[in-house]
């Protein structure tokens, strides 16, 4: 179960992340008794790592994408090339979800009721995927859904809190009694996800952060900033030697 270069409960760093993320996914899945999960997957490094985590736990993988209007083809190509090298993915979905646009797109068409929003936002966006996650793990009898939030994330994103993901899953249990829906990095910032990622061997190479779709990363927008500040910190973190070993 722990095939990973870390130490679970050893000491620094990232011996005490890991130790925070294997007991979150824990929680999660009521120590052990829940064997299939559905994950809201993106193309990204925190869904690498997510993802990885499940691998090392031992947890059936049912991963869904929802490929909304301006996704970008090269973060669907990174999820497909980042399922290829995760163990216990039992099924892939992708859902077509065009009709769903940024807050930048509907303005442009005259929805100017969004127009405060930032302009990558989609109106009622998680809401919508847990409901499209249900479904899934409702047909394939998973007790919980995840995603791959972090703690940075629900300081400015009010759906992915804690609070909204509990308030979910009670309407969720309507469908499926005893459902969970948890995102397992949320005790942990980017950094310290990252730097968790690199110590287990989550498959971040192959993932995709860049909002554009471009052969290469633009390395300008928000996307590929918050990743190489990420990277470049957590491998500082690594490099001083302070690892579980």
């Amino acid at each position: 179960m722990l095939a990973s270069r870390l130490v679970v409960g050893g000491a620094g760093f990232l011996g005490r992340v890991f130790d925070r993320a294997l007991r979150s996914v824990d929680d999660c899945l009521g120590g052990g008794l829940c064997r299939r999960v559905v994950v809201l997957a993106s193309g990204g490094l925190d869904t690498a790592v997510l993802l990885r985590l499940l691998e090392i736990y031992g947890a059936g993988i049912i991963v869904l994408s929802i490929n909304t209007r301006s996704r970008a083809p090269r973060e669907r190509e990174a999820l497909r090339d980042m399922l290829s090298v995760i163990r216990g993915v039992e099924a892939f979905y992708e859902i077509d979800a065009r009709d769903l646009m940024e807050a930048v797109e509907l303005v442009g068409l005259g929805y100017s009721a969004v127009a405060g929003r930032e302009p990558y936002y989609v109106p009622a966006r998680n809401l919508v995927f847990f409901g499209y996650a249900l479904y899934i793990a409702e047909i394939h009898g998973a007790c919980a859904i995840l995603t791959a939030h972090n703690g940075d994330d629900s300081q400015r994103l009010p759906d992915v809190s804690q609070a909204f993901l509990e308030d979910v899953a009670k309407i969720a249990r309507y469908y499926v009694p005893g459902i969970k829906i948890c995102s397992p990095l949320l005790p942990l910032n980017k950094v310290e996800v990252t730097a968790l990622g690199l110590g287990i061997g989550a498959p971040i190479e192959r993932s995709w952060s860049c909002y554009d779709n471009k052969p290469a990363p633009c390395g300008k927008c928000k996307g590929c900033i918050e990743r190489e500040y990420a990277l470049k910190k957590a491998r500082e973190i690594i490099d001083s030697g302070d690892r579980a070993t």
